[in-house]
């Protein structure tokens, strides 16, 4: 759902929610679905859920209950909204009639595990956000085992046991009952992907069309979208995973896409530049804005690859979901504590500190890069005072952000100004790094395409 100005706290909405929740259900959300949508989500998922009990069927409501029962404002509840739709949990309709601002939110029941698992989307959109460890644990815990072998069904049919009343008044119920609606995965559609392009470069292969099912056709879709593959990209996973016989083997379809992920990601290192254009030399602390917005607006796991130069490792994404999932601290305050930490361990990111630094900050409530950026100063200070002050190494290709360069510049600074004194024959100074034009570009250049 869109947001719109029709949508206001008084806005009335209905729940339409024909099902009870067993805790199977509510299992499947806290293991499964709360990794991908996030703790706000999830409760206001339950919130739906849950207080449609102490309501009338189908009773018309305020979308002010909401903000206040949760305490969120309005453009926080659409965006939780609009993860609950993306992610399959939530239908939501807009009534027809005119002069009428009404939505009806349709509850879907989240998938069970096996259904989940065997869901190419969502199994490996939940890998990528929990790691690989945590991944074996979750569907460890909700596996459970095949029935024996070697056993034959003797189970007593219906006809066996009842004898059943044939009564001509008798008349099937064309009421509308209570019943499960269980969610059918991710919110995507065939138009998602071209297939028409893809058709194009199909021309003169293997591949037929009559291959490509609805079951395959949306399976491409979502793996496209999941590992961001365009046409040419499918073509060439496709040529690997087709035969006369078997036709488009979606199992090999599955590895492939994620192989070929994992072989392209390895050859681009994408490099994060603050927004609202380039500025140079002394001008360049008034973009001070532009690079805290750059942190507020970048997925910590972009900034990890920045950082990285390349695929994070696994135990690297293992630690910024656990950030993500387990604090409250925001994009912009995780990438300023995965820039302190890298620096400050010189390429390294344990695990136990980073996260009792996050604790902390959450404790704290930082929300803001410049909370963050401060408590960083004040712990170096505080550092420097004990005679253990820390000092980042700068190998090739790693540099320090800004915001850590501009505290340790006047240190240095005042520490070769004691060694420098005037020569007293010729009455000049030596020459100072700033002073060198070479450095000075190579510092710039590293600015601008931070």
């Amino acid at each position: 759902m869109n947001i719109n100005n029709r949508l206001k706290p008084n806005t009335e909405f209905i729940i339409y929610r024909p099902m009870h929740a067993g805790a199977d259900y509510m299992t499947s959300l806290n293991e499964l679905y709360l990794p991908l949508i996030g703790p706000k989500a999830s409760m206001v998922y339950i919130y739906m859920f849950e207080s449609t009990e102490h309501h009338e069927p189908l009773a018309i409501r305020f979308h002010k209950e909401f903000m206040d029962a949760l305490s969120i404002s309005l453009s926080d509840l659409m965006e939780m909204i609009r993860k609950l739709e993306g992610i399959g949990l939530l239908k939501s309709h807009v009534s027809n009639n005119a002069h009428e601002d009404l939505f009806v939110y349709e509850l879907l029941l989240p998938l069970s595990p096996a259904v989940f698992f065997k869901d190419p989307m969502l199994s490996m959109y939940l890998y990528g956000k929990v790691g690989n460890a945590q991944y074996k644990i979750r569907k460890e815990r909700l596996v459970y085992p095949a029935l024996p072998e070697n056993i034959t069904e003797v189970t007593a049919k219906f006809t066996e046991v009842f004898n059943p009343n044939n009564d001509p008044a008798f008349t099937l119920p064309k009421e509308n009952f209570k019943q499960e609606a269980v969610s059918a995965g991710v919110n995507v559609d065939l138009d998602d992907f071209d297939f028409e392009v893809l058709f194009t470069h199909l021309k003169g292969t293997i591949i037929d069309r009559k291959y490509f099912t609805k079951e395959v056709r949306m399976l491409i879709v979502k793996l496209s979208v999941l590992f961001n593959l365009n046409a040419y990209d499918m073509k060439n996973i496709l040529l690997k995973v087709t035969s006369n016989y078997h036709g488009i083997d979606t199992a090999k379809l599955k590895y492939e896409a994620r192989k070929y992920f994992q072989m392209e990601s390895k050859q681009v290192s994408p490099v994060l530049e603050a927004p609202g254009g380039e500025n140079t030399g002394e001008g360049r602390s008034d973009s001070d804005a532009g690079y805290i917005r750059m942190l507020n607006e970048t997925n910590p796991i972009d900034r990890l690859r920045d950082l990285r130069h390349g695929m994070p490792t696994d135990i690297d994404l293992k630690l910024v979901t656990d950030i993500i999932v387990n604090t409250t601290l925001s994009h912009g305050v995780v990438n300023i504590l995965l820039e302190y930490v890298y620096l400050k361990m010189e390429g390294e990111l344990p695990y136990n500190y980073t996260m009792t630094i996050a604790k902390d900050w959450m404790e704290k409530g930082y929300q803001h890069p410049d909370e963050a950026i401060a408590a960083i100063k004040e712990r170096d200070a505080q550092q420097e005072k004990r005679k253990r002050r820390f000092i980042p190494s700068e190998r090739q290709g790693e540099k320090a952000p800004k915001w850590m360069s501009k505290k340790q510049d006047a240190p240095a600074v005042q520490k070769q100004t004691k060694k420098e004194k005037p020569d007293k024959t010729s009455g000049t100074v030596k020459k100072t790094a700033k002073d060198d034009p070479e450095l000075q570009k190579m510092i710039e250049e590293f600015r601008k395409n931070r």
